[in-house]
């Protein structure tokens, strides 16, 4: 284990220590200690330590610490406000001056939410959020950093790991739900900075990559959709796992099909259709965990109205709420998203046709807010890299919505 690792690992011993333990027991010192020997490990030849938390990730300097993804007290710490820590080399810090830094940290992450969080400063110790750690106030050239480190690098690495996630399904392999939950946390993290949710999008390289980035897209703006409609954290991580397996039933849709460039025939359109409840029975096949995500499967193609979509219910209801949700992402993603058979469809387009679907297509009080969200946070697109070629899984569900839904209202163009 590394030395940074290895201090962060006893930080989050300490802070434990300090909520089981009296001031005066020797676990709290034992663990201090540990933390003490480690970091200044990590300080030799080393200016200033700089660490970010950011919801699961840590980041040191610009690069992420995937050995930590997920570690709970990153989690923690971020939502408690203490997105930074800073530590200097120089004198390096004393056992005395990690109590103080521990006692703080502590004290904060008792503190009841809501609370404001100032910065902790003591010798060369500073902890914090991250638009109070400078004397000149917000930098947003450092949150913009965190977010390459975060976002960038991380979902690379995550969209490949749908990728992987995908060819255990079409192997007919159970579903890893441990990996499906890490790529969601990083999703998560990646928008959440400084107090803002960021909609960092991926942009495709190739069409080959639209498996990967369609899923990670839907599920990152699912995920700030159900924020947005003030759901709690277990609800988003929830319907942003089922976000990410929406189109799981693409595996068993022939490719040839998924990378046609010209109109589906009836008969085409009718295996594309299959790939719904094929979804469905894919997540549901794989036991316990998964009920959400097959309900989302079988159900973001019907229509709000009940007038059209896949597949037809034989007595008509309203679909579940994460379906309806990830109806409104999965349909602004596939528009917005470069085909071969077509241009992504501007921004404003998309949204103008969202507006002019509410209460038909999609639930109207769920695309309402989809298009605030959209106009409060910002979107970054972030090209992946190259990958090898592999069979599109999801290609022509935008294809098929193109070519069946209604026209856009003559002022959306």
């Amino acid at each position: 284990m590394n030395p940074l690792v290895q201090f962060l690992t006893a930080l989050g011993q300490s802070l434990a220590a300090m909520s089981l333990y009296a001031p005066a027991h020797p676990m709290r010192a034992s663990a201090r200690s540990r933390a003490l020997a480690s970091l200044h490990g990590v300080l030799s030849g080393r200016g200033t330590l700089q660490l970010s938390f950011l919801d699961g990730e840590v980041v040191a300097g610009s690069r992420a610490l995937h050995e930590l993804r997920g570690w709970d007290w990153a989690q923690k710490l971020a939502r408690a406000g203490v997105q930074r820590l800073e530590i200097e080399a120089a004198p390096l810090p004393t056992d005395d001056d990690l109590e103080q830094l521990f006692a703080a940290l502590h004290l904060r992450l008792s503190a009841p939410h809501g609370t404001p969080c100032t910065a902790f400063r003591h010798a060369g110790v500073r902890a914090g959020p991250i638009d109070v750690m400078r004397d000149g106030g917000p930098d947003d050239a450092a949150v913009m950093d965190l977010l390459e480190a975060v976002g960038l690098e991380s979902l690379d690495e995550e969209a490949s790991a749908v990728r992987w996630i995908h060819d255990e399904a079409a192997n007919d392999r159970p579903i890893p739900l441990a990996e499906v939950e890490a790529v969601v946390r990083s999703l998560s993290a990646a928008m959440h900075r400084d107090e803002h949710v960021i909609l960092p999008l991926l942009e495709l390289k190739t069409i080959d990559q639209y498996t990967t980035t369609h899923s990670c897209n839907v599920a990152m703006l699912s995920m700030g959709l159900a924020e947005q409609l003030g759901l709690g954290p277990s609800d988003v991580r929830a319907i942003g796992t089922a976000a990410l397996l929406h189109d799981i039933g693409k595996v068993r849709v022939p490719p040839e099909l998924l990378v046609k460039p010209g109109k589906l025939t009836d008969e085409e359109f009718a295996a594309i259709q299959r790939h719904a409840p094929e979804g469905a029975r894919i997540l549901t096949m794989r036991g316990r965990g998964h009920e959400l995500a097959a309900i989302v499967a079988y159900e973001h193609h019907i229509w709000e109205d009940g007038s059209r979509g896949y597949p037809r219910l034989v007595y008509p209801r309203r679909c579940h709420y994460a379906s309806r949700i990830v109806h409104v992402c999965d349909l602004f993603d596939a528009l917005s998203t470069r085909r071969p058979y077509r241009d992504a469809w501007p921004r404003e387009r998309t949204l103008a046709m969202l507006e002019s679907q509410a209460g038909i297509e999609v639930d109207a009080d769920v695309a309402r807010a989809f298009i605030r969200l959209a106009e409060i946070a910002p979107e970054q697109r972030l090209t992946l890299e190259e990958e090898p070629p592999q069979n599109d899984w999801t290609a022509s569900v935008s294809r098929a919505m193109v070519e069946f839904a209604p026209p856009v209202a003559a002022g959306a163009a």
